[in-house]
């Protein structure tokens, strides 16, 4: 296993395969970042991972909301990039990940990404997520706590008062004039290689995951996190969503879009410097 990779060597050299090489994408420097392909049999994974040498704190995953890949996690990677060990993977059927069988429900995807974890050794991972990824790491932290110290939501879907796809698109058209004109390079190869049809089944699984009936039950702290200009995430589900968890926190940054990642990095990079400190002074 090469160096900036944590895993477990008895899954290395069993039934996985494994694939690194210096990073050859785009924003992503070859300096600080390792390309890795798991295959699993049943999915081909893909991820981006940044793991140097004597850093302090929890481990950071990094998980997408529908359609767009983890590409679109540079801008706030990049800020926080030498302070913590990250990893970026593209869930499978998004990006450069292949699924092999049909789109996933919400459950489903959980269960992935925690076998994928697994895989990579990691505990008491501090998960961020944004849009539909949210459904995903609020799944995995009630299945799975030991993997989960902490949630950090941006953007978290899905708001109840848009529980269609037709409301959804719509509120997604409303917001893509809101974010920055950059992330068009990340959106429109994702929808190319993920598709619009698995795109559609992916955005159906989401508005059909209970995620409220089990927000009272993550044993985590949580932070949840909306822009004041975000359509899909408004301010209200916002605080609604927070209040429903035990251990919560919500904050509303002004002048934000549904992917702060992207269009407010810094904004978003400075909640996570304080969730990851307490968690490493827990």
């Amino acid at each position: 296993m090469p160096p900036g990779i944590r895993g477990r060597d008895d899954l290395v050299t069993g039934s996985l395969t494994w694939r690194w090489s210096p990073s050859r994408r785009q924003r992503w420097p070859a300096s600080a970042w390792i390309d890795e392909w798991l295959d699993t049999g049943e999915t081909r994974w893909f991820a981006r991972v940044a793991d140097p040498a004597g850093v302090v704190g929890p481990p950071i995953v990094f998980v997408h909301g529908v359609v767009v890949s983890g590409d679109y996690f540079w801008p706030v990677a990049d800020v926080l990039l030498g302070d913590y060990a990250m990893y970026v993977p593209d869930l499978p059927g998004t990006g450069r990940s292949q699924l092999r069988n049909s789109t996933w429900t919400i459950p489903e995807q959980a269960a992935v990404l925690a076998g994928w974890m697994d895989a990579h050794g990691l505990t008491g991972t501090l998960l961020v997520a944004n849009s539909l990824g949210a459904q995903v790491v609020t799944e995995l932290a009630v299945t799975r706590p030991d993997l989960a110290a902490a949630l950090v939501l941006a953007g978290p879907t899905s708001d109840p008062d848009a529980a269609s796809v037709f409301r959804m698109l719509f509120r997604g058209l409303k917001d893509i004039p809101r974010e920055r004109f950059g992330i068009w390079r990340v959106w429109l190869p994702d929808l190319f290689r993920t598709g619009p049809i698995r795109g559609l089944r992916r955005l159906r699984q989401g508005l059909r995951d209970p995620q409220l009936d089990r927000l009272a039950d993550i044993p985590v702290p949580v932070v949840v996190v909306g822009g004041v200009d975000d359509p899909i995430a408004p301010p209200g589900w916002i605080e609604e969503m927070a209040d429903e968890i035990e251990v919560s926190r919500g904050i509303v940054v002004p002048d934000a879009p549904h992917a702060l990642n992207f269009s407010n990095p810094h904004d978003l990079a400075r909640i996570i410097r304080a969730v990851a400190a307490r968690i490493r002074n827990e």
